[in-house]
């Protein structure tokens, strides 16, 4: 089976539903049921504290390898932060090869951003992103991505190889983080195989975060809100886990 690809700014894992293909799977899934609607449109909270305008200080703020559950090895920096999507034009709508990519990638005008990606077991990731902006932007940029998920409810596309991929977006229920917070869930399907990615994008000061937990199965919701409490201390400059 040996390699995973990335493709159109979704997590490796959602980009490897058609790579299984290939690895002896075979029969037809049931069809999945109905993701739930997109929650209301979460505004901004003020800004009082100056960006972060140093990448590599951004950087260290992330995530390590002790932060993570079990069994996730982190893959090789992004090559894609604060550029469009390599597989827009392979994408129906071509706006929605933005979901997912990092944050600096879907809204310009980032003064810092910074990005992380862990490969799991069984097909499985996390991807950590996140992007500061200037105090007059912030709210822009948050409102723009929530934006473009309500546009991409439902989209497709051809993965690395050519082989068909549906896309389907639906709400996620999570615990309040950050100054504000929302959080969605993306259903990738092709022939029979499917994967499914739960997000959180949360305001953190002048910082848009984005944590997203990918795998074939149900993510447990516990394991993205712990992931995403974690990271907004982190970002907050609390020490500790």
């Amino acid at each position: 089976m040996g390699r995973v690809s990335r493709a159109y700014g979704l997590p490796i894992a959602v980009a490897s539903v058609a790579v299984a293909v290939g690895c002896g799977s075979s029969g037809s899934a049931e069809e999945a049921p109905e993701l739930p609607p997109l929650g209301p449109a979460v505004t901004a909270a003020p800004v009082m504290s100056a960006p972060e305008t140093d990448s590599g200080v951004l950087a260290a703020r992330l995530l390590g390898d002790a932060d993570l559950p079990p069994g996730f090895t982190a893959l090789p920096p992004r090559s894609d932060l604060g550029t469009t999507p390599a597989g827009a034009s392979a994408t129906n709508p071509a706006e929605c090869a933005k979901i997912l990519s990092p944050l600096g990638a879907q809204y310009p005008g980032a003064l810092a951003q910074a990005s992380t990606q862990y490969a799991g077991p069984n097909f499985s990731s996390i991807d950590i992103d996140a992007a500061s902006y200037p105090q007059e932007a912030l709210a822009g940029a948050f409102s723009a991505v929530q934006e473009t998920l309500r546009r991409c409810t439902r989209y497709s596309g051809d993965d690395a190889t050519e082989i068909a991929v549906d896309y389907r977006i639906g709400g996620l229920a999570q615990p309040a983080a950050g100054a504000a917070a929302t959080a969605f869930q993306v259903r990738a399907t092709s022939e029979g195989l499917t994967l499914g990615s739960s997000v959180a994008l949360v305001q953190v000061g002048s910082t848009l975060l984005q944590v997203a937990v990918t795998a074939p199965e149900a993510v447990d919701p516990g394991v993205l809100g712990a992931l995403t409490a974690a990271q907004v201390r982190r970002l907050q400059g609390v020490v500790g886990p």
